[in-house]
């Protein structure tokens, strides 16, 4: 955090599933806690980063497991992509009106980009997890 504490370059990292994650705690009126947002916000990243040709089918299915294994997707809620999307233009990393994601090329291995297509996001998080 030392360096990058204005959070615009490595420290990005650290916010993979947040964006998304902080969506689903907004619109659930927080009652989904912070940590199984975060989580479902990196499966929909995985997800979108597998759409978008970055990350592999198996690395996906692996993350989902991991994550639902240790807990972070049980009683997943039904997602509505427009009130999500909407709830992630008020985050903190919005540039120039764009929403920046973190997403994955392979595990442990992220690109930070706000060139997602919405519609994209929208159909993966209508999708059952």
């Amino acid at each position: 955090m030392e360096q990058d504490e204005l959070d615009l370059g490595l420290r990005n990292i650290l916010n993979y599933g947040h964006t998304i994650g902080h969506a689903v705690e907004t619109v659930s009126d927080f009652q989904i806690d912070h940590g199984r947002a975060v989580a479902i916000g990196m499966l929909v990243a995985a997800r979108i980063s597998n759409r978008m040709g970055l990350l592999g089918r198996s690395e996906v299915t692996r993350l989902k497991k991991l994550l639902t294994r240790i807990g972070l997707l049980a009683e997943t809620p039904k997602l509505e992509g427009d009130e999500l999307i909407e709830a992630m233009h008020h985050d903190k990393k919005i540039v120039g009106g764009r929403i920046k994601f973190v997403l994955l090329e392979s595990i442990g291995e992220v690109i930070v980009t706000d060139d997602v297509d919405l519609n994209l996001v929208k159909k993966v998080l209508s999708e059952k997890l």
